[in-house]
């Protein structure tokens, strides 16, 4: 089967919205949306070819694509190379010449539409833009350990570099704990972490950057007003989490874990696969150890969470090292 090489738009507004086309009938896959672009033509190069779809089809002139991403994608009638660029820079007013509808929506937005399946793992890579860098995730549970003692290894952890905290509270706190513990998301905020809650409704007013919702929160119609993640366990729960607008999503568990012994890992190639069907960002969970980290990016996770291979550690710092090293270098 010949592979068609086609020259593909990510095109950003200033409001971080990025712009879709309905394809329509008449073509492959009508009905369907998709990042806008076109088949490279013989001699072209792909962002030749790139800018003149664009002026066709949405009647801009593009100035200094960026390349992004390299794709094969096989479709049953036949294989296409897609060379994603990122379009920040244009003039002229994006409008479906052509006839076809195109819309502006933020990231998590699109995953709610019916898109062409190559588009999937582009959205899923955008959106993993702005997870918290290095994406090393603390689960934060201060039933785990003594208030005073949950405090000290958080803080290690933050000193030792950690930038990304959900703080896991499965009932809700009494009154002092809950003020040390909005005293904690505050001084993570004003380290440079973002901080996720996971706890149960009524949210409370503690500093944050958005909530992390369990599956069963997701099942029974929570609806975060802000940025959210979800916890899932398969591919059903990561279409839910995505068609519902979430930014990322945990998937668990991709190794056997002590912390729930009757649980079946994934193990590496179910979770690639999964990955390569996902349009979030899968951060791996479930008996990631340090070591284990190259084994989960290499699976296709964008980030590793953990919680007591950091939290129960000895020294909180030098195990948050260990899993930054990765990244870090």
């Amino acid at each position: 089967m010949r592979t068609v090489p086609v020259a593909t738009g990510i095109i950003e507004d200033a409001a971080g919205r990025l712009l879709i086309s309905l394809r329509p009938e008449g073509k492959p896959w009508p009905g369907f949306w998709e990042f806008p672009g076109g088949k490279v033509d013989p001699g072209e190069m792909p962002e030749q070819a790139l800018v003149r779809e664009l002026w066709e089809e949405l009647g801009i002139t593009v100035t200094a694509p960026e390349p992004f991403r390299v794709l094969d994608y096989t479709y049953p009638e036949r294989t296409v190379r897609l060379h994603f660029y990122r379009v920040r820079h244009w003039t002229g007013t994006a409008h479906g010449r052509e006839g076809q509808e195109v819309r502006w929506l933020y990231p998590w937005e699109i995953p709610a539409l019916e898109c062409l399946p190559a588009n999937f793992c582009i959205t899923a890579a955008v959106l993993a833009e702005a997870l918290p860098q290095p994406p090393l995730c603390l689960i934060a549970d201060p039933d785990r350990l003594p208030l005073l003692d949950f405090r000290k290894s958080l803080e290690a952890a933050l000193g030792a570099g950690l930038r990304w905290l959900v703080l896991r509270c499965k009932t809700v706190p009494d009154a002092p704990t809950a003020a040390v513990l909005s005293a904690l998301c505050a001084e993570a905020l004003a380290q440079g972490a973002q901080v996720y809650l996971n706890h149960p409704d009524p949210l409370p007013g503690w500093p944050r950057s958005g909530r992390h919702l369990t599956q069963t929160q997701l099942d029974a119609g929570v609806r975060p007003d802000a940025a959210f993640g979800v916890s899932c366990h398969d591919a059903a729960g990561l279409l839910q989490a995505a068609r519902r607008g979430a930014r990322y999503a945990f998937l668990s568990p991709l190794f056997p874990t002590p912390s729930h012994p009757g649980a079946t890992a994934l193990e590496p190639l179910a979770f690639a696969a999964m990955a390569t069907e996902s349009s979030l960002p899968l951060i791996a969970l479930g008996g990631v150890t340090a070591a284990r980290v190259p084994v989960a990016l290499a699976a296709g996770a964008r980030g590793v969470a953990v919680l007591s291979g950091i939290l129960e550690a000895p020294d909180p710092a030098a195990a948050t090292r260990a899993y930054l090293q990765h990244w870090n270098g």
